[in-house]
């Protein structure tokens, strides 16, 4: 049972205002990277719910209360954009969000208790599904034209993603500032990246062209930006439900029998990449995909291994935007590569 808004406090830290606390103190001081998302499941799921309850009293049934309250979902108020709130995925969150909160504020020694009312509570959730959609060669090449055929920003962001297999924030958030067209690489900080170390990302010369072709945003330094550069761009999830299927229908006459998100493109691109692996194998693969190894060798080496991965992105880039598609596939020809033009030979 959810305790509301409406619930009398005589004093004491509550949810809210340990919420409010743990965004400031911690979520926006670290600058951790699902900022919006925490902003988002306390507004939505967790103040409404629980905010006015006293933080050391909250208790586990009031926790599932939450849990269950996330779970139903309900559409949103008229005028606001985006499909509907709640579901499991977004009790997942709600939990994780607490027990991390929890978790901080007992470490800051803001709350006496010791126990964390939210831990392993969402055990009792239905099993997270594990994804294994990964596109076909001909499926990530029709992809790559519809993309193609959408545009800036949305269409660009997939094909900047499909040619380095980064995740779905690291383009959409990145920065003008990350960008070194003269190495041909994207360096994203420590501060912006999900292992908390520096990732570098060779840029393919089909990537290079495509940045190369970005206007200079004129407000802010966000490169994929509906509002010239102010905020990131938004609406992926919507993009890829929508905007994208349709880009595809209109490509090949029919729509993939299978659903794929953002992350799917990722994994497609490590399992490309795995089935011709060269010397490195899994290795190689790991350092495409930024997964953290906290060894001193690889954080002394972090731009050691450009290029082998620069040469593997090549080859994986040459492959999905070659001109040939097989029988099996509806797709017209593709449109080439674009020419390297000023792409320069970094290492």
């Amino acid at each position: 049972m959810c305790i509301g808004r409406g619930y009398a406090s005589a004093g004491g830290l509550t949810v809210e205002k340990l919420s409010q606390e743990f965004l400031k103190q911690h979520v926006y001081s670290r600058e951790l990277h699902g900022a919006a998302k925490y902003e988002v499941t306390f507004k939505t799921h967790i103040n409404p719910c629980i905010g006015r309850q006293f933080a050391e009293r909250l208790s586990r049934e009031q926790v599932r209360g939450l849990m269950e309250a996330a779970r139903v979902k309900r559409k949103r108020p008229k005028g606001e954009h985006g499909g509907p709130y709640g579901g499991v995925e977004a009790a997942r969150t709600a939990i994780g969000v607490l027990r991390h909160m929890y978790s901080w504020a007992m470490d800051e020694s803001k709350l006496k208790r010791r126990d964390n009312p939210a831990s392993k509570i969402d055990k009792n959730l239905p099993k997270k599904k594990a994804r294994d959609v990964v596109l076909s060669l001909n499926e990530a090449r029709i992809v790559w034209q519809a993309a193609q055929a959408t545009g800036y920003p949305f269409g660009t962001h997939v094909q900047l993603m499909l040619l380095t297999g980064c995740r779905c924030n690291e383009w959409a958030s990145a920065r003008t500032s990350w960008i070194d067209m003269d190495e041909a690489l994207m360096v994203i900080p420590a501060t912006a990246y999900k292992s908390n170390h520096v990732h570098v990302v060779p840029l393919v010369p089909a990537a290079y062209e495509i940045l190369r072709a970005i206007p200079t945003p004129q407000k802010g330094d966000y490169l994929l930006s509906s509002t010239q550069g102010l905020v990131p761009m938004q609406g992926v999830s919507k993009y890829f439900n929508t905007r994208l299927p349709d880009a595809i229908l209109a490509l090949t006459g029919s729509k993939f029998s299978k659903k794929f998100t953002s992350h799917d493109l990722r994994r497609t691109v490590a399992t490309r990449l795995a089935e011709s692996p060269g010397d490195e194998g899994d290795k190689l693969v790991r350092r495409v995909l930024g997964h953290s190894d906290g060894s001193v060798t690889a954080i002394y080496n972090r731009y050691g291994y450009v290029r082998e991965m620069r040469r593997a992105l090549e080859q994986w880039g040459n492959d999905l935007t070659a001109t040939h598609v097989s029988a099996q596939s509806s797709a017209p020809a593709l449109s080439p590569c674009p020419p390297s033009g000023m792409y320069p030979n970094a290492s």
